[in-house]
């Protein structure tokens, strides 16, 4: 009998990976999401609705008993995009980074005791760190109302361990792909940059060339979160790559896989970083490797390249005849 899982949030980069993923274990994989539902061909039918509404998860998990839930849903921001004071954003962000998942906790504690159950957390629980490396053990200080929400659901996460249900935390540090959305800095960088090669742009524009950033692949973590499932007890883990690069790295990167030279035409301009910096965030994933056996599965050159060689085939454009 095929093991099924749900996936909350599986339109996004993270959630369509994981997706692909089980499937190709074959998984029986069902989605929501705020907007779309996924149900497999012969799967038990479910309806659209909120995690924020605990009579909605009780009626989904009941429904499914599924052996595993992966919580991606939530609430973010970029860099560059004007920063949220208000309280109807931080009430939101709370709502689905958090209560949501308690919502799903209690639902799996009444009515699926035997699911699994995995939140995705932020290494923005750790943004206003000292530390020059944080672990599993380092404490939280977090700057903005999106890492205060990771650090409640991974507070909801403990308190129903102690009620009997499983559920580990994976900490994920910056995880990039072909699939991540434009507003982040590495898809603005790999799109303009084709864009500048197939003569549609003229300079690409960056807030801090120095900016340190522990940055991996995103399948990796999708991977990394399903063999936390697999393990006997709960446990929270730091998902990172463990290493830093500069953005100007990433750029340098992009430009050279191009043949193009990045100093003629990148233009770095601070004032359009509107949110508070953090601290440089670099992961010890020491735990992860040693428990789950997990490790990379590509360099971040590697990883950069095939964010690069994605987007040309998506335009129809090549290297050759560009």
């Amino acid at each position: 009998m095929k093991r099924t899982a749900l996936i909350i949030g599986h339109t996004g980069q993270d959630g369509s990976y994981l997706s692909e993923l089980l499937e190709q274990r074959s998984y029986q994989v069902y989605g929501i999401s705020s907007h779309h539902l996924l149900i497999p061909e012969e799967g038990l039918k479910i309806k659209q609705g909120s995690i924020t509404d605990p009579a909605y998860c009780d009626e989904i998990i009941q429904t499914l008993k599924p052996d595993e839930i992966y919580y991606l849903a939530a609430v973010h921001q970029s860099s560059i995009e004007k920063s949220h004071d208000d309280l109807p954003f931080n009430r939101l962000t709370i709502d689905v980074n958090a209560n949501g998942l308690m919502n799903v906790l209690n639902s799996v504690l009444m009515h699926s005791k035997t699911s699994k159950v995995f939140f995705a957390s932020s290494s923005h629980v750790f943004s206003g760190s000292e530390s020059q490396s944080q672990s599993e053990t380092t404490p939280y200080k977090p700057i903005s109302i999106y890492g205060i929400s990771k650090i409640l659901g991974m507070n909801y996460a403990e308190l129903y361990r102690e009620k009997g249900v499983f559920c580990s935390c994976g900490i994920f540090y910056n995880h990039e792909s072909p699939r991540r959305d434009s507003k982040f800095v590495t898809k603005k960088i790999v799109e303009t940059a084709v864009s500048i090669l197939n003569g549609e742009a003229e300079e690409l524009v960056l807030g801090d060339l120095g900016a340190k950033i522990d940055w991996g692949y995103a399948p990796d973590y999708m991977l990394a979160a399903h063999l936390m499932l697999q393990l006997n007890e709960p446990e929270d883990f730091i998902v990172s790559s463990g290493k830093l690069h500069t953005v100007k790295d990433f750029v340098e990167i992009t430009f050279n896989y191009l043949k193009l030279d990045w100093q003629n035409y990148v233009r770095e301009n601070k004032g359009i970083i509107l949110k508070r910096s953090v601290t440089v965030l670099q992961g010890d994933n020491s735990k992860l490797k040693s428990l789950c056996n997990w490790s990379p599965s590509v360099t971040f050159k590697e990883m950069v390249e095939l964010i690069v060689m994605a987007e040309l085939k998506k335009r129809g454009l090549s290297l050759k005849n560009s």
